[in-house]
């Protein structure tokens, strides 16, 4: 791998101004990203990740995007955005709601690295040897930025990633499994959302290969110990004293309090 590129005036003026705003509040930095796109977005986030490591956050994964007809059809972009993971919490986790601007979590599945995994032109069909851990997985979101639909600074923020909760999991197992995998939420024992997980997003396995395919372009990879969230099933807003669990077959449970 190369250096990671430099960014250009405008993308940093740009990385000034998000990170202004994530200190200080005040007006989002819309102006900033006015004429920015997709993989401006990109080259932030990695500037934005950059900074928050030399403050002290510790990379620990990825979680990738656009992993349903639905969603690229809905930005017209047939790509997978990354976005950096700093916060990893083992199943049952608590989730401080206080300290979360408008939190939400999505149901996700969770792959453990085991092996290094780059390069532009990864075969899926490589990826389960690749992976030490299938696991139950949530993602917790936190809208930072009210983004207004530019999708460059969205992708700036790491797609709104606040952490992934992972469930102990299993080892990998075949593709067509993943698929049929059947995804049940509930909430303080209520069923609310069941799924079969190749009816909502991409199979994992391909999301896995075309992400390294996206970081290659940013002079990284998916690296042996990062966890990597594949796409949400569903999102809900969630409240000080509820417990969410998921059951994912085959696969294993999550679970989170929200205190």
């Amino acid at each position: 791998m190369t250096s990671p590129r430099q960014l250009s005036p405008v993308q940093l003026a740009a990385a000034d101004a998000l990170t202004a705003y994530l200190a200080d509040g005040g007006e989002a930095p819309t102006a900033a990203f006015a004429n920015l796109g997709f993989e401006d977005g990109l080259a932030i986030q990695c500037e934005m990740q950059r900074r928050a490591a030399a403050n002290g956050a510790v990379h620990a994964g990825w979680k990738v995007g656009l992993t349903s007809d639905r969603a690229r059809t809905a930005v017209g972009i047939d790509d997978r955005p990354f976005g950096h993971v700093n916060r990893v919490l083992a199943s049952p986790a608590d989730i401080p709601s206080a300290q979360i601007s408008k939190v939400s979590i999505e149901p996700e599945m969770c792959f453990v690295i085991g092996e290094r995994i780059a390069g532009d032109d990864v075969d899926p069909a490589s990826v389960p040897a690749r992976i030490a851990r299938v696991c139950a997985g949530y993602e917790v979101n936190e809208a930072r930025v009210a983004v207004g639909g530019n999708l460059a600074m969205l992708v700036a923020d790491s797609l709104t990633n606040w952490a992934i909760v992972r469930g102990s999991g299993v080892d990998a197992p075949p593709a067509a499994a993943l698929d049929r995998c059947v995804v049940t939420v509930s909430c303080d024992g209520e069923e609310r959302f069941s799924c079969t997980a190749a009816d909502e997003v991409d199979n994992p396995y391909l999301s896995i290969a075309r992400l390294a395919a996206t970081l290659h372009r940013h002079c990284m990879a998916l690296e042996a110990g990062q966890s990597v969230i594949t796409g949400a099933y569903s999102r809900f807003r969630v409240e000080p004293g509820q417990r969410w669990t998921t059951h994912y077959s085959g696969i294993g449970d999550v679970e989170a309090t929200i205190s």
